[in-house]
């Protein structure tokens, strides 16, 4: 197949695409499907480069340095799959080395850029530009070399360099108050503790119909279908857990890891491996570790064996472990250090499963050759069982075990590979699905049971295997001890739950899960590597064998010769060299290799042989080396080359070690466990169960209370009655001049703190004053208690309604009030003077309204009733008798709307209009979604909302709720546009910040006088809204300057923010004339409580924030429209 066919398809363009746009885990999908579709293609390559480039882009964004590391071995493993990615291996191998300090993966970096030197870019047409990437990278690459070399000559300057570090995301004030109270939390643990051992523990069984129907109600028809399938898997095969890749699902590990060696080449080809290097078994792993390592009297033990072998076949046949005491000590003491220093290193080795079967026959070669020398024929070795044992290493002398210990002392225990890192950025990934808590079904699978070690204890050991068991609840939580509160920090604690829904494993965890298969791949092809290195030792110590079987051949023939007829080892080893060159054959040039290497006495063998005729020649010219000579550097060679091949062998199982971590982590990450979506999907509801519980249980109380005073209060209305009952009955003449009405007047003032924003006047205005009417029906009634219910009242009131009734035919209470709120706003009168010319241009209404504005004449008697009257009359088609706040601000700021500057802007547009941009970055896929922009007067926010967060997150500020809220509203990932699906939540931005920012409050207009005020208490007099949109400056501050209110009657009113004072604006009074310091007034008559604030609405002041909170609690006045200004 031609490269072309690749990159120039459609799959291919996308990817290419999706990595442009940044959408880096859908670029990763689409490659991964193509690496497979076209896994045997020669320029498969070309989709390996892609996703190297993938990897190394995530490596850049991550904030985890486990990450990086890990994203960076991904890349490694794409680039190193095929020689013409060198370059880019080397780069990537240079930076892991630099991560790590690690000598590995320099000498491996040094020998891709030696490498990359070679890489014509064949796919390259233009000469001239493949000549410029040749020297680029040529370039490049000897930088790479110079420094690698560098480097691997001063091992001991090795350092790791500093990565990037685990950075905590930056926490706003906000975001740290939106962590639930700790009063809270301290009032379900009390409320807890309080329940009944029996309730508790009928908590722990979740009835799954409301379980669905709680999901249902809060995450739809979605979260329910959820819910469902989770279930629906668990009935069926009875586990929480399973494995899944490719489609497939597995239920063990181990049948997933088969998957992934089988398919996903996470294991060496068989082809590959002719003798599989082995460890050690538990057997001899067990006698090294329990011996006692004491140096044997040699000389004593010999004679023993020599003279006494039944003795010692019989204590030896009798002995554990291999380790007998029979055997005669040596004090010695030098001997005795050698022995426990090597029984250190081969525990150590075995520790780390890095010690090798060979290595351990090659230590125990030792003993026999030693006892060999002292006459100890292999048959005597044999029956006294010494070659079963390490206790044999402990008949060698001095200079043995330190050829032994120098030895040990080469091999590696560790591999600075970077396992450990990527290790650790699986065990983070998987730290929020990781469950440690069984669940459990009642035998009609109509009940959840959690684990009942969460009525003791939240700190239950894990339970990975996540399996179900059936149980009656009954019994099965008769004996649970339900102690203490840990079951509240469980359901408050989020931390563990993943916030998706379960979906496939390249869905949520493809960028990880590629990265790690990766380099599973990449710890393959070194394993491969070192294979094939030991077969080439193999074959060249098989070679050094054959060289010496001719020289021992020879000194046999010379045995009957005369020394004239004797013939050179050099000369016999040419002869032999020069009949195998025709073969040209692998195991003829490791031959000629090892015959130049013994001639040339070389101290390492060598493999080069770029051409038989002259390396023969080479050797020709060596003909005349003397017999001793060839027969050390033989010696010598073999000697280094055993040492070698022991070596690579503990290397192979180091490199196995890794393949064997990083699969497991493999798999683990290919595990998925329903039971974290469960509970992301139980917590809520069954911390919504507890609340309910505790609220049920406050109600219950309450209402006993209201009945026991309900009781108490008949009792003492029937007193009072009959006394009533008594007084008329008495005749006027029983009554004197000196007897007193039982009504007493009291007039008590309730002063309110003051909490005035910085720049407010502090101070309270002085003694209160009571209107004359009051003084007179004061005095009137201490004169005659009955007038307080005289007739006249009532045709009075029926006089003030026929009155008020006839002006409502043209007047709406929200139409004057949120006039005077927006007439209020100082930057309105301020842009209106400057746009004077303009009066012309637009209807009369509107002329003569914002005439009246400038010069002031609204103020003048009866003015602004007539321009409000006017103005109502434009509107009136629009709103009509509406009282709803929203369509009304609307409604005249689009009649306001013709108002424009000399440019042509609106005065609207200028002063009200929010242009508001949404961007959506999935978390998933990374897709991101510009919305276009859209213009709107105002924000609308439920008043329930802002009331229940506000109680819930006692500190919380008004704007941070705002922001909670609207993070609430999510969009999903557009499939059609290349996107995922996924929900996820919206940024706001806005590309200028109006000079009037309006928020308008959504009612159910059925509140308590509580509920508003708590609603209330949510307000802020100062807002930033740089917490509420992304990219302004940080204090973009806005202050309240006007606010519509709406009373039970859909009467409003307007407060509005004068002179340092807070003034309640009536229906006849524009500019908030001050009528006196009212504060919270409550005349007391007898047992009746009248509040006098309710008879004074024009023109009131309120007075500080704190009392405008009061204000609205008390009058049951709900705020809907705030105008806040730019400060």
């Amino acid at each position: 197949m031609e490269s072309s066919s690749i990159k120039e398809g459609k799959l291919y363009k996308d990817a290419k695409d999706h990595i442009t746009k940044g959408n880096y885990i859908k670029a990763l999908k689409i490659l991964e499907d193509l690496s497979r579709i076209h896994k045997e293609d020669q320029n498969a390559w070309h989709i390996r480069l892609k996703q190297g480039q993938v990897f190394l882009k995530l490596s850049q964004e991550t904030e985890s340095s486990d990450m990086e590391f890990t994203y960076l071995l991904g890349s490694v493993g794409c680039y190193s799959e095929d020689d013409r990615l060198s370059p880019y291996c080397a780069k990537s191998l240079h930076i892991l080395a630099n991560k790590l300090g690690s000598l590995m993966y320099y000498k491996r970096c040094l020998t891709k850029a030696k490498l990359a030197l070679t890489v014509t870019f064949e796919d390259i047409t233009d000469s001239a530009i493949r000549q410029k990437r040749l020297n680029e990278t040529n370039k490049a690459m000897l930088k790479v070399i110079k420094d690698a070399e560098s480097k691997i000559a001063s091992p001991e300057t090795l350092v790791a360099s500093t990565m990037k570090q685990i950075s905590q995301p930056k926490v706003l004030e906000s975001e740290k108050s939106s962590e639930p109270r700790e009063d809270v939390i301290k009032r379900m643990r009390s409320f807890w503790a309080g329940l009944d051992v029996k309730v508790k523990r009928e908590f722990m069984t979740v009835s799954i119909p409301k379980l669905k129907s709680h999901v249902e109600r809060v995450w739809y028809r979605d979260g329910r279908d959820v819910l469902e399938n989770i279930l629906a898997s668990a009935r069926k095969d009875m586990i929480w857990t399973f494995w899944m890749c490719c489609s497939k699902k597995f239920s063990s590990a181990e049948e997933c890891k088969n998957h992934l060696k089988e398919v996903h080449a996470a294991e060496l080809k068989p082809c590959i491996i002719k003798e599989r290097v082995q460890r050690i078994g538990k057997d001899w792993a067990r006698k090294i570790s329990v011996g006692s390592w004491e140096p044997v009297d040699v000389v004593a033990a010999v004679e023993m064996i020599k003279n006494q072998l039944a003795d010692v076949k019989l204590f030896a046949s009798k002995c554990k472990n291999g380790w007998s005491r029979e055997w005669p000590l040596a004090a010695d003491e030098e001997r005795g250090k050698l022995l426990k220093k090597i029984k250190f290193l081969l525990v150590s080795l075995w520790d780390h499963k890095t010690l090798s079967c060979s290595v351990r026959d090659w230590v125990m070669h030792f003993p026999a050759k030693h006892l060999e020398k002292l006459e100890v024929s292999a048959q005597s070795l044999v029956d006294s069982r010494l070659v079963e044992t390490p206790q044999s290493i402990c008949f060698l002398e001095c200079h043995e075990l330190n050829q032994i210990l120098d030895f040990l002392n080469n091999v590696k225990c560790k591999r600075n590979d970077g396992t450990d890192l990527v290790c650790r950025a699986v065990d983070s990934f998987l730290d929020r699905t990781r469950v440690k808590e069984k669940i459990d079904f009642d035998p009609q699978f109509s009940f959840l049971l959690l684990d009942r070690r969460l009525l003791k204890s939240n700190n239950a050991p894990c339970d990975d295997e996540g399996t179900i068991n059936v149980f009656d609840p009954i019994v099965h939580y008769a004996k649970a001890h339900a102690q203490g509160d840990d079951i509240i920090s469980w359901l408050t604690n989020n931390n563990s739950v993943d916030k998706t829904f379960p979906k496939p494993v390249r869905e949520y965890n493809l960028d990880i899960w590629v990265a790690v298969l990766r380099a599973v791949q990449f710890t393959c092809r070194n394993l491969e590597t070192k294979y094939e290195n030991r077969v080439l030792l193999l074959g060249y110590g098989a070679a050094l064998t054959i060289l010496e079987s001719i020289c021992m051949r020879e000194d046999e023939r010379r045995s009957n010769l005369q020394e004239d007829q004797w013939i050179r080892y050099a000369c016999l080893l040419c002869d032999r060299c020069e009949e195998i060159v025709p073969e040209n054959s692998l195991a003829a040039r490791i031959y000629l290799c090892a015959v130049r290497d013994v001639f040339e006495r070389a101290l390492l063998p060598t493999f080069d042989v770029p051409d038989l005729e002259d390396c023969l020649n080479q050797i020709r010219e060596q003909k005349s080396l003397s017999d001793d000579k060839v027969l050390e550097s033989i010696g010598l060679l073999i000697l280094v080359v055993t040492h070698k091949v022991l070596l690579i062998d503990s290397k192979i199982l180091l490199i196995d070690n890794s393949r064997i971590t990083l699969l497991n982590n493999l798999a683990r990450l290919s595990v998925f466990d329903n039971r974290t979506y469960l509970l992301q999907l139980m917590k809520p509801f069954l911390l919504n169960e507890i609340m309910n519980m505790e609220h049920k249980a406050k109600a219950d109380a309450v209402a006993a209370d209201l009945a026991l005073e309900e009781e108490k209060s008949k009792k003492k209305n029937d007193k009072t009655s009959k006394q009533r009952a008594s007084t008329s009955k008495s005749s006027p003449l029983d009554q004197t001049v000196e007897h007193k009405p039982p009504v007493n007047l009291e007039l008590t003032t309730v002063e309110e703190d003051s909490m005035e924003p910085e720049n407010a006047l502090a101070s309270e205005s002085g003694p209160l004053e009571i209107s004359s009417k009051t003084q007179t029906q004061e005095e009137a009634t201490k004169d005659d208690p009955d007038m307080l219910n005289m007739p006249g009242e009532d045709s009075l009131s029926a006089h003030l309604e026929s009155t008020l009734g006839g002006a409502a035919v043209r007047y709406n209470s929200a139409l004057d009030m949120t006039l005077k709120a927006l007439l209020n706003i100082k930057v309105l009168k301020e842009d209106l003077k400057k746009n004077t010319q303009q009066f012309q241009q637009v209807p009369s209404a509107l002329q003569n309204l914002f005439t009246s504005l400038v010069s002031e004449v609204i103020k003048n008697e009866g003015v602004y009733s007539r321009l409000l009257s006017d103005l109502l009359t434009s509107l009136e088609e629009v709103i009509s008798e509406s009282s709803d706040a929203a369509k009304v601000v609307v409604a005249i700021l689009e009649f306001w709307c013709c108002w424009k500057n000399p440019e042509g802007e609106s005065l609207v547009t200028r002063l009200f209009t929010l242009a508001e941009n949404e961007r959506m970055s999935c978390r998933k896929c990374r897709w991101i979604t510009n919305y276009p922009e859209q213009s709107s007067y105002v924000i609308v926010m439920a008043a329930d909302s802002i009331r229940k967060l506000k109680c819930t997150f006692e500190s919380i500020k008004f704007v941070d709720i705002l922001k909670v809220i609207r993070m609430e509203y999510q969009k999903s990932c557009d499939i059609k546009t290349g996107g995922c699906g996924e929900s996820n939540f919206v940024h706001h931005f806005i590309s200028r910040c109006p000079p009037v920012f309006t928020i308008v409050l959504e009612w159910e207009k059925s509140e308590t006088e509580k509920e508003i005020s708590e609603t209330t208490k949510a307000l802020d007099w100062e807002i930033d809204i740089s917490r509420l949109y992304v990219g302004l400056e940080p204090n973009t501050n806005y202050q309240l300057v006007s606010m519509v209110g709406c009373g039970e009657e859909e009467e409003h009113i307007c407060l509005a923010y004068e002179n340092n004072r807070w003034v309640n604006l009536g229906r006849e009074s524009l500019a908030g004339e001050d009528v006196g310091s009212w504060k919270s007034v409550v005349c007391f008559f007898g047992e009746m409580q009248v509040n006098l604030r309710r008879e004074s609405l024009a023109g009131e002041d309120v007075g500080n924030w704190k009392s405008v909170v009061s204000f609205f609690g008390e009058r049951k006045i709900r705020p809907e429209i705030l105008f806040y200004e730019a400060v």
